[in-house]
Parts: structure tokens; sequence; C-alpha cells
């Protein structure tokens, strides 16, 4: 437990800094965003291309790693998607909000950092395995399930390929994932130097992260259906992880690492990227920014909880 406490608190910290910093007025907007395009492009970006480059990709896909956590996204999505039919605050988009609520977790700005500092280096490459299909596939799936229960014209399947193509291969962490594949891949190495400057920008990785996700958070409001987050924070925060706990370790034969970042991504908070696409939907908007923010509060306990139950190495 000593352990966890120790990962835990100073993560946590560092996201209260960053959260007091931007509700007190430290950072002005466009800093604030500035600091989140500078983790988002350089220094996650710099972590996972060095990540990909050097620890080696597998043989063949990690089909149990990827079955273990989409089994259990899918399972919460069912339920979340049930959920839209009868709780007040998360109706419309055909369930779609409700179910990226319930299914996308924020693996980039808290998952990597938190996973670094309780498993260590080893969990970087599972880690980069999860997240380079994470965004593709639930987003893609929600686009086409908010189209399909849309009452209005639908926007057409190549139509949809295509807008999904451009926002990934615009998108920093795909772009980086991609490169160091390809670059492990044709065996050129890292020349000192430029293994130097990417090393330097990883090493930067955990604390800018943590404290660009508290002052992203200061702008989340908690206003809302009390009822509608409360249901997508239990099925994050409690049904997913112990779902993706009885897959990983009882289902499919995961290494112990493997096993430990498939149920601590499947307990992390609401990601943003949720918000960003109920607000484009115009359904579940105040449920899913409460759920952000209400939900990565509460995340220091229930992630404290899991990483407790969790081996550790």
């Amino acid at each position: 437990m000593e352990s966890v406490i120790t990962t835990v608190v100073p993560v946590f910290a560092l996201i209260v800094l960053g959260f007091g910093a931007g509700r007190f007025g430290f950072f002005v907007e466009g800093a604030a965003r500035g600091l989140s395009t500078f983790v988002f492009t350089f220094v996650i970006p710099a972590m996972l291309f060095k990540a990909m480059v050097t620890l080696g990709i597998p043989a063949s896909p990690p089909w149990g790693l990827w079955g273990a956590f989409f089994a259990a996204v899918a399972i919460v999505w069912i339920l979340a998607i049930a959920a839209s039919r009868f709780v007040t605050g998360l109706e419309g988009a055909g369930g779609a909000s409700a179910a990226l609520g319930a299914g996308f977790g924020n693996t980039v700005m808290l998952g990597l950092p938190l996973g670094v500092a309780y498993f260590g280096t080893d969990a970087l490459l599972p880690m980069a395995l999860i997240i380079s299909i994470h965004l593709p596939v639930q987003w893609f799936a929600a686009t086409l399930l908010a189209q399909w229960g849309s009452q209005t014209e639908r926007q057409g399947f190549s139509e949809l390929l295509r807008t999904l193509a451009k926002d990934l291969f615009t998108n920093p962490i795909v772009l980086a994932l991609l490169a160091g594949s390809v670059w492990n891949l044709a065996g050129f190495g890292l020349n000192p130097m430029a293994e130097k400057v990417v090393s330097m920008l990883a090493q930067a990785a955990v604390p800018a992260a943590l404290f660009a996700l508290g002052l992203s958070l200061a702008r989340f409001g908690l206003m809302g259906s009390g009822l509608a987050a409360g249901v997508l924070m239990v099925l994050k925060l409690a049904v997913m992880p112990a779902v993706a706990a009885v897959l990983a370790f009882g289902v499919f034969d995961l290494t112990a690492v493997q096993a430990g970042i498939v149920v601590l991504f499947a307990a992390l908070p609401t990601g943003a990227n949720a918000y960003i696409f109920a607000e484009r939907q115009g359904a579940a908007e105040a449920a899913l920014s409460a759920s952000v923010a209400a939900g990565t509060a509460l995340s220091i306990v229930t992630l404290s909880i899991v990483l407790a139950l969790v081996p550790h190495m």
C-alpha cells in the first residue's frame, strides 16, 4: 500500500497544483492552452516515439492485450447505451456520448504518467499499444453510433472514413507511434544527439502532462444532471475496471505488467475527448463535463484502490 500512496499522491498533487494555477489566474487562457499544446504535440509524442524505437515491437499483434481492454470497453458501452434510454441527461446521439463517457479514459494525460510512475518503463510498450488504437476505435464507433441514431441527414460512410483519417493523421500521438514503429522496423537506431533531444523532451512528459491536466480541468463545470454524471462515473471508475480485471487476469494470457496496465487504463476517469465529442453531437454535454471534472477528483480514491489490488510487477 505504501508504494501506491507514494505513487498516487505526487501524481494528483501535480494535478491539483495545475488546477489551482488555472482557477486562481496564474495562467491566462492562451497560456494554459499553450502548455497543453506543448504536452500533446511535443513531450508525450517524444516519450511514445522513444518507447516504440527502443523497446521493440511485438512479433505479432497483441490480441490478448487489446482483447482484454476493448472487451471491457464493449461491455460498458452496452450498459451506457441502455442507461441512456432511461436516465435524463444521457439521451441523444443514439447513446453515443454516454457510451464514450463510460468507456473513454484519460490515457494520455493521466494514464501514461501514472503507469510509468507505478509500473516503470516496462509499462510503456503495452500502454503505447493500447493508446495506438484507443482513440481511433472508440471515436469511430461512437461516430457511427451517433449517425445511426440520428434523426437528421446522415453522413456517408466514405465521408466518415475520410474525416477519421484526417483527424488521425494530424494527431501528434498517432504520428509519433507510427513514426516510432517504422523507425524500429527499419533498424535505424537513434543518433546520440537526437536521442538526447528526444530523451530531454520525454523526461518532461510526466510532470508537464499532469500539470496541464490540472489546468484543463479548471474549465470543466459540475453543473448538470447529477444522476447522469453519477451513472457515467460508476460505469467508468468501478464497473469497467472490475470487468477488465476479470478479463485480464482470468481470461486472457497476459503478463503481470500487461494485465496491470489493462486494469489501470480501464479505471482511468473520463477523458476530455469524450466531452468534445458530446459537445459536437449536442448530447449529454453537462453530464460529460461533470464526469470529467468530478471523475478525475474521485479517481484519486478509486485508482488507489485499483493499484493496491493489482499485482505490482
